[in-house]
């Protein structure tokens, strides 16, 4: 499949159709970005989110993030010095409901990230991961007791986690709307998903 003309947002379907099946409260994501950060802050997204805390470790970028998000209380930022994969063991993930491992600049980095995740053995959050057609990041999740791969879109999003998800009419859906949709249509991917899933 070709990849998407927006790669950077070919997750945003997914996690805006997971806020469609579970009640997600709180959220984590390691690394910002204009499509993650900004969509989990956008309140016809996620109508119910009330923490969005954001793990980053480029300092410049996290600059570049913060001027859009301006002064939303919901967002706390965590800019680490060192690998990003270092700082998962400071934090509570049972605490999110949903994590987004979308960070670092290399590949190898960002699989040391989902391996760390995966040695907390969370059992409360679904975990997001973007570009999981990468073979070095499937392998890092194999932590996990549950995988799937949601493949409407290339870039591929993975979602992994402990406990029991079912997402296949949620993945049959958006490979339905993959042909007249763009990832990247938070608008339109919101109307229609809110009107096909409900909580």
């Amino acid at each position: 499949m070709p990849r998407a003309r927006n790669d950077y947002s070919t997750h945003l379907p997914i996690l805006i159709g997971l806020a469609r099946i579970r009640q997600i409260m709180s959220v984590l994501e390691f690394g910002c970005g204009f499509y993650s950060t900004l969509t989990f802050l956008n309140r016809f997204a996620f109508p119910e989110l009330e923490r969005l805390a954001s793990v980053e470790n480029d300092v410049s970028w996290a600059q570049t993030i913060r001027s859009p998000v301006g002064d939303d209380a919901r967002w706390t930022l965590k800019l680490v010095d060192g690998e990003i994969a270092d700082s998962v063991s400071d934090l509570d993930l049972e605490q999110f409901d949903l994590i987004l491992i979308d960070d670092s600049k290399t590949s190898t980095q960002r699989a040391a990230t989902i391996r760390a995740v995966a040695h907390q053995r969370p059992q409360h959050p679904w975990i997001v991961i973007h570009d999981y057609e990468v073979d070095e990041y499937r392998a890092a999740a194999k932590g996990f007791k549950h995988q799937y791969a949601f493949k409407a879109f290339n870039p591929q999003t993975g979602l992994v986690s402990n406990g029991i998800t079912e997402v296949r009419d949620l993945d049959r859906f958006l490979k339905e709307k993959s042909n007249s949709l763009q990832p990247d249509d938070i608008g339109c991917w919101t109307e229609c998903l809110s009107s096909e899933f409900k909580l």
